[in-house]
């Protein structure tokens, strides 16, 4: 008897680990990422989804070699991704929207997002009042369509903005282009 609930405390510990290994919940305070992420909304991310590295395990991951870390699958146009900013001091947790990828050439053309020269699609979902630091705004919401046909909401407060209007710049290898919603 005591060898089955030695055997099986160990399989338990093996799916724990391996479970809480891969997984990390994570919550933000920006609103960068609205609708689709809200500030204070707690959300699930699968660590592992794109590969591991010193980050995705964070037990070992100070002594894993970083030239033999293991890579997924690239993240794809569309995709919410959660990555640590070590330009920032201290370093930061980033919720972001991947909108271009190793080789595409992104723009901003008019507040229009421009990927290989073909503006996002956006359609327009309706007004909303959105409170930022304290002052409401009237925003839209739009539901915009990446190319290969990914679609999500954002909210544009217009059109004319400071970063509404971009040279365009070509995704180095390695590398994605990322925005708040």
């Amino acid at each position: 008897m005591w060898r089955w609930v030695t055997g099986l405390g160990l399989i338990v510990f093996g799916l724990a680990s391996s479970l809480f290994s891969s997984l990390a919940l994570y919550s933000t305070q920006a609103m960068s990422m609205m609708p689709a992420v809200e500030p204070g909304q707690r959300f699930i991310v699968n660590k592992l989804a794109y590969g591991y590295s010193t980050v995705s395990l964070p037990l070992v991951g100070t002594r894993l070699d970083p030239n033999r870390l293991v890579a997924g699958p690239t993240p794809r146009r569309g995709d919410i991704i959660v990555f640590l900013d070590t330009t920032q001091s201290p370093a930061r947790t980033i919720v972001s929207r991947v909108a271009a990828v190793a080789g595409d050439e992104a723009a901003y053309d008019g507040g229009r997002l421009v990927i290989n020269g073909d503006y996002a699609q956006r359609d327009a979902l309706g007004q909303e009042t959105l409170v930022t630091r304290g002052r409401p705004q009237q925003v839209t919401r739009y539901r915009e369509t990446l190319p290969g046909g990914m679609s999500h909401e954002i909210f544009e407060l217009g059109d004319d903005g400071a970063m509404d209007q971009t040279w365009p710049v070509t995704v180095p290898e390695g590398h994605v282009f990322v925005l708040g919603d």
